[in-house]
């Protein structure tokens, strides 16, 4: 059995193969994802989202900057990076390609049972995402 650890880093990998086959084996069917909506729970929930992702950007790289693990709890300070080629299908934020690109860094932390991810929480900075893709633009101060 592989340690937590690397159960996290082979997800990212897969991710970033778009090999679901592979994901299979290290995400928990009943995964409870705590950063999404009702609809996205579960094993294929989460496949699901990835696909949406994929769609909007076809070269999105997600990356483990840091790692900090102990016990059955996986902490990741992670980039993602993508070209926004196709539009963004998610139910609650539905938006247009921009052909902008995107960089952004989020925290997640996976807890890990028996050699899969169970539990995700995440905090993403959404908002520096939609700024680098133009949907929103900050008012300028009054002087």
């Amino acid at each position: 059995m592989i340690n937590n650890r690397d159960v996290v880093r082979h997800c990212l990998a897969a991710f970033n193969l778009r090999d679901v086959d592979a994901a299979r084996a290290l995400v928990a069917e009943d995964l409870v994802n705590h950063s999404a909506r009702p609809e996205a729970q579960g094993r294929a929930g989460l496949f699901a989202v990835w696909k949406e992702l994929w769609t909007a950007f076809p070269d999105l790289a997600w990356t483990c900057e840091d790692v900090v693990a102990e016990g059955d709890r996986v902490v990741c300070r992670t980039r993602m990076r993508g070209l926004n080629a196709g539009s963004l299908r998610f139910k609650l934020m539905p938006l247009p390609a921009t052909g902008r690109a995107f960089d952004g860094e989020s925290i997640h932390i996976f807890r890990v049972v028996d050699g899969q991810i169970a539990e995700l929480w995440a905090q993403r900075d959404e908002v520096g995402m939609l700024r680098q893709l133009g949907h929103l633009t900050l008012a300028k101060a009054r002087s």
